[in-house]
């Protein structure tokens, strides 16, 4: 019996009635205008640019889309939250650098590098989610202070470790085909950039994570009195 009412339960929350009404209502519209006029563009440009549209500049763009695709992302968390990140490029670029140090100098491998980066990423969202969720500091004075400070210390690891970086050739097959490797003509790193945006779709459109986060971005102050943990959401939003 358990079973079944939780099945019933998952059939009007992800599709039936709850689909078709999100189709009728026409709230998708706003966001389709936007993508019908970036494919007419590109339907444009594509005769005034030879080569625009051939299969080795797609895949290209893929792979430099996928980069900055999750930071958008991560970025879109925030801004949906109602507040905004001003380090992000900083947080970036000390990423990228924990992910060398670990695998140039310290020769770790690639979970444990892997692991390293994304230890280093959670770090510096969490120092902001704190001060702004917990401490209530204004996000974007906040984050503009913490820009500087994790630019400066970039400055001041990478000239240390320059030389060592630079004269290192790590073999590593999981980083070169995560780099460069692709699935069916589909570069890998796109794939898992689709993968995440979908999975953060679902999150904020079908899980209660995400009903939340977008409650605190309307009204943080109605959705205080609803009862959901406004400073908690706040702070997981930079993480």
């Amino acid at each position: 019996m358990a079973d079944s009412n939780t099945l019933t339960q998952l059939r009007y929350r992800y599709f039936s009635g709850r689909l078709a009404g999100e189709i009728l209502s026409k709230s998708w519209i706003d966001s389709t205008i936007p993508a019908i006029a970036l494919v007419a563009t590109v339907a444009v440009m594509s005769f005034v640019i030879p080569g625009l549209l051939s299969a080795a500049y797609l895949a290209d763009l893929a792979r430099q889309l996928a980069e900055f695709g999750l930071v958008a992302l991560a970025l879109t968390l925030v801004i949906i939250s109602g507040g905004i990140d001003l380090s992000v490029g900083s947080m970036f670029a000390l990423c990228v650098l924990a992910a060398l140090i670990g695998m140039n100098v310290l020769e770790l491998p690639f979970a444990a590098a892997l692991g390293m980066t994304l230890a280093t990423g959670l770090v510096c969202g969490l120092l902001n989610g704190v001060l702004i969720g917990y401490l209530r500091l204004r996000a974007f004075i906040t984050t503009l202070v913490t820009l500087v400070i994790y630019r400066a210390v970039y400055d001041i690891i990478f000239p240390r470790l320059a030389s060592a970086i630079v004269g290192s050739t790590p073999d590593s097959a999981s980083w070169d085909y995560l780099g460069f490797g692709d699935f069916y003509g589909l570069p890998a790193s796109f794939l898992i950039f689709a993968v995440i945006a979908v999975a953060i779709h679902i999150t904020l459109s079908r899980l209660r994570p995400g009903w939340r986060l977008r409650a605190v971005g309307g009204t943080r102050k109605s959705a205080y009195n609803a009862g959901i943990d406004v400073k908690r959401t706040v702070c997981m939003a930079y993480v």
